[in-house]
């Protein structure tokens, strides 16, 4: 792969994490419906929740891929992504504080915790056990 398109290849995937942090962030400024109360699949969680563990997740996938800056390795430690994904959660909560129809919630940011964490340790554990195997990516 040439220089320039290595470098437009990276430029896409910060576009995509761009982007996904933007549609968090409308998501947590504009009026909820009143269905996001309640509850969720398999009647475990609300849809909210749910909501932040896979929005989250998804943060958390496309920030990793970002991050990877060589098919060996990434420029930071993956461990550093559900710390950064984390920290933007609790300061959307943040700023939810001063919308009347927002509430900031300690129980979202766990939820964000956990999507975060889950895409991390299956990146890392899968990408080790495809190392394993003998699988290498060219």
């Amino acid at each position: 792969m040439s220089t320039r398109s290595r470098q437009a290849d990276r430029s896409l995937r910060w576009l995509v994490v761009l982007v996904v942090t933007a549609i968090l962030f409308v998501a947590a400024v504009v009026e909820p419906s009143s269905d996001i109360a309640r509850s969720g699949p398999f009647g475990l969680l609300t849809q909210a929740t749910w909501l932040h563990v896979f929005g989250y997740a998804f943060f958390s996938l496309t920030l990793v891929y970002a991050l990877l800056d060589t098919p060996d390795e990434p420029a930071l430690h993956p461990a550093v992504v559900p710390i950064i994904v984390v920290a933007y959660g609790t300061l959307l909560e943040l700023v939810q504080l001063f919308i009347s129809y927002r509430s900031f919630a300690v129980g979202d940011i766990f939820a964000d915790a956990v999507g975060a964490v889950v895409v991390v340790a299956v990146w890392a554990y899968g990408r080790a056990a495809l190392a394993a195997l003998g699988f290498r990516r060219s």
